[in-house]
């Protein structure tokens, strides 16, 4: 039986979520041949506070710099 865990910052609606376990559980289930109710998904929201790229957490104030080539 599947389960997927999908990690993800705080923000996403109930009906985002929703949308999407519909659409990942149809996937899954039509790739895998196993029954949709067989089909776990599991989300996980991580504040920026506990997740980092590139050396810096999601959290932290970026550099002018760093904002402005982000937003090219």
């Amino acid at each position: 039986m599947p389960t997927l865990r999908i990690e993800l910052s705080p923000g996403r609606s109930h009906e985002q979520k929703s949308a999407y376990v519909e659409q990942v559980t149809k996937l899954t289930s039509e790739i895998l041949k196993c029954p949709v109710e067989s089909v776990d998904v599991v989300f996980v929201e991580i504040e920026g506070s506990n997740w980092a790229r590139g050396g810096r957490f999601f959290a932290q104030p970026r550099p002018a710099a760093a904002r402005s080539e982000a937003a090219s």
